[in-house]
């Protein structure tokens, strides 16, 4: 997976990634919300996980490709844009909470 990952970032972007990342999906079988609040949870890993394959930039914007959907988002992150509402809004959304901490 890691090979097809790589390949697709370089066919898209032109240079290779600086580093490639995969977090394990979960469920949570008792309590949602809960392991946080003092609550019993039961979470386990599933066979999904998300991959992301990234290099930093220098011009303040994050080009973002989702492959399952074959869509491109393109973020100014100097000027978060609230009028989008695709599912770049997400990304803008984690941005700023990092930004705004």
């Amino acid at each position: 997976m890691i090979d097809d990952i790589v390949s697709l970032f370089k066919n898209r972007f032109g240079r290779s990634p600086e580093a490639v990342v995969r977090a394990p999906g979960r469920v949570n079988l008792i309590g949602e919300h809960t392991d946080y609040n003092e609550g019993f949870v039961l979470p386990m890993a599933i066979d999904r996980a998300i991959w992301i394959a990234f290099r930093a930039r220098a011009d303040h914007r994050m080009v973002v490709y989702a492959r399952e959907m074959e869509q491109q988002t393109d973020i100014d992150l100097d000027h978060l844009d609230r009028r989008d509402s695709g599912w770049g809004r997400y990304l803008q959304g984690a941005v700023w909470a990092f930004d705004n901490e």
